[in-house]
């Protein structure tokens, strides 16, 4: 028994680090990082301290970072308010992509086995393009690989990839429109604007 406690007590050190890492981590990120008292420039240099690859300051307030690192946001892109970043998989988003409030980032998942499914959790990236619209409360799965100047409607449950340009809307998402079909951008810039 006294062989077995020095190697408890290190396990439980480990434990109490790691959790302690991740207190100070959620406090910097998603305490001050998040608040809507912090500036979105001082935002931004916060997320780059903690090892982010974030190069906009096109991030608003109240968004949660969970799980690692793995986040990346190009350069010209903007994320609106109350976003959840699942990051326990890398997640990409490409440049100068606009994401919509409460949008719903989730790269943990279970596998099934032969049994019903692991308990332990796994991760899968996410890849989102350049150019593309990420519409409010929309939610993309682990795995998922989003091309180049797709628009996701509002409320879409992204789970599986969108190699077309084009407009994806349901639950599931799928294709309704690819980019170009119905009239070119629209005024306000918006890829799919119907013609008046």
């Amino acid at each position: 028994m006294r062989s077995r406690i020095p190697g408890l007590l290190r396990s439980l050190a480990v434990a109490v680090g790691e959790d302690l890492f991740r207190g100070v981590r959620h406090v910097l990120v998603n305490v001050i990082g998040g608040s809507a008292l912090t500036t979105r420039p001082l935002r931004y240099l916060i997320y780059r301290a903690v090892g982010m690859d974030i190069r906009t300051p096109g991030i608003f307030d109240g968004c949660i970072f969970s799980g690692r690192r793995h986040v990346r946001i190009g350069a010209g892109s903007f994320v609106n308010r109350a976003c959840y970043f699942d990051s326990a998989g890398p997640i990409t988003i490409g440049e100068h992509t606009d994401v919509g409030m409460c949008v719903l980032f989730v790269t943990a998942t279970h596998r099934r086995t032969d049994r019903g499914f692991d308990h332990r959790s796994t991760a899968l990236p996410i890849v989102i393009g350049d150019r593309c619209w990420i519409g409010a409360r929309a939610t993309i799965l682990p795995g998922v690989a989003i091309a180049d100047d797709v628009v996701i409607a509002a409320g879409a449950v992204v789970a599986r990839d969108c190699p077309v340009p084009g407009l994806y809307a349901g639950v599931p998402a799928r294709l309704i429109r690819p980019r170009g079909a119905g009239g070119a951008a629209g005024a306000a810039g918006t890829p799919f604007q119907e013609a008046r």
